[in-house]
């Protein structure tokens, strides 16, 4: 009917309806007088220290709740942050590659140039020194 976990949920609940019956019925047993005052008081002190674990427990339970509650935050915090400076590590880079990207073709354009000015001043070189050969031809005639 019930399953495990069902009870395990609800068991600080039932532990302390369980704690309360108990205690009442101790103190029915002495105003009753059918229970003596020695078995009570032993009775009572292992009731009172049972009590005082679970409530020593859940107080446990508490803080560390809490204790994990803040951790996680923390955490959290952290990821975000993570996350903000990846992303602002990714929009450097891609800033970064753009700006190579492009000098890297201003370059490669300036090579074409130079390489380009480079061949029309050969050729006007060796067009100079073709005229100035042809010049001492007819100049030592």
């Amino acid at each position: 009917m019930f399953s495990s976990m069902h009870w395990f949920r609800h068991w600080d609940k039932i532990f302390w309806v369980l704690f309360a019956v108990i205690a009442l019925s101790l103190l029915t047993g002495v105003i009753a007088a059918a229970m003596p005052f020695e078995s009570f008081a032993i009775f009572l002190a292992i009731v009172v220290i049972i009590g005082a674990g679970k409530l020593s427990e859940e107080l446990t339970n508490t803080k560390v709740v809490g204790y994990q509650d803040d951790i996680y935050k923390k955490l959290s915090s952290i990821s975000q942050q993570l996350e903000n400076t990846f992303e602002i590590a990714t929009k450097h880079k891609r800033t970064t590659d753009y700006r190579v990207h492009k000098l890297d073709k201003k370059r490669i354009d300036t090579d074409i140039k130079l390489e380009k000015k480079y061949r029309e001043l050969v050729s006007k070189i060796i067009e100079i020194e073709n005229k100035v050969n042809k010049l001492s031809k007819e100049m030592n005639k």
